[in-house]
């Protein structure tokens, strides 16, 4: 019964939209471009759900976790443009939580790498997926092979750090966040992650240094701002807590979540 019903549910829905689109294409006295072409992405795509269709990987695709992984791609693979498209490929598996067949891919994607920003690629991707997936034996033993071939890795020092922080090995946690830092003083996460484990340690004074060194080379980050209200208010500066509380606020953070631990 429930079945059925989402099922008339959802034709009504397609219909609705196919009617709209419609009369803006025919009846309406000025169409208005804006609506029409949103309505026209959505009907598609919502049909597409329904009938249980999955759209094919564009280039656009790729070009976005090109831009966002920049960082950690590197030159992986330049010389070899199909192993790229895997890699590409993986990377897009890992952004739908398809975290088994990312680790097969990479599995069989490591055999052919032979640069260093090769199995730097292969190595951080799969870390994340074990670490996903619960597996974080598995992911540090990843990340630790990852920094015996790139020691400066900021970013995988970080995420080795945090995975540390969740087993409750803190000491080894600080150890990779101050490497981290070091290998890069601009990595905003690694700052904000140091910052959380000095806050957990109660040193509210360095927790603040490195929020705010998160902030300066990331103004966007909330966790930071957090981060900076919670350390404010344990160093007694009101005013400032206050200030970064509603900054967090403003960039989509739980303001009342936030004041509970204030």
């Amino acid at each position: 019964m429930r079945t059925k019903i989402v099922f008339a549910l959802n034709i009504l829905i397609i219909i609705s939209m196919a009617v709209l689109i419609v009369w803006q294409l025919f009846f309406a006295e000025e169409q208005n471009a804006k609506i029409l072409s949103k309505a026209i992405v959505l009907f598609v795509v919502y049909l597409l759900g329904v009938l249980g269709i999955k759209r094919k990987r564009s280039p656009f695709d790729y070009k976005i976790y090109e831009e966002r992984y920049s960082y950690i791609i590197k030159t992986a693979f330049s010389h070899d443009r199909v192993r790229y498209m895997k890699l590409m490929s993986v990377i897009t598996l890992y952004n739908e939580n398809k975290f088994d067949k990312a680790i097969k891919a990479l599995d069989a994607l490591e055999v052919h790498c032979s640069e260093s920003d090769d199995f730097s690629a292969v190595l951080y991707f799969r870390a994340l997926c074990k670490d996903e997936s619960g597996n974080k034996s598995g992911a540090i033993a990843d990340y630790e092979e990852l920094l015996t071939r790139d020691y400066t890795n900021s970013h995988a020092w970080s995420n080795l750090g945090l995975i540390y922080t969740h087993i409750g090995k803190n000491d080894e946690a600080l150890r990779c966040y101050r490497e981290a830092v070091h290998h890069d003083p601009s990595n905003p996460y690694a700052h904000c992650n140091l910052g959380n484990l000095y806050l957990m340690r109660a040193d509210y004074q360095l927790a603040l240094e490195h929020a705010l060194k998160s902030l300066e080379a990331e103004p966007k980050i909330k966790q930071s701002m957090s981060l900076a209200a919670v350390a404010y208010k344990r160093l007694g500066n009101d005013e400032y807590a206050e200030k970064y509380c509603t900054m967090y606020g403003k960039h989509g953070g739980n303001v009342k979540e936030l004041k509970g631990v204030l």
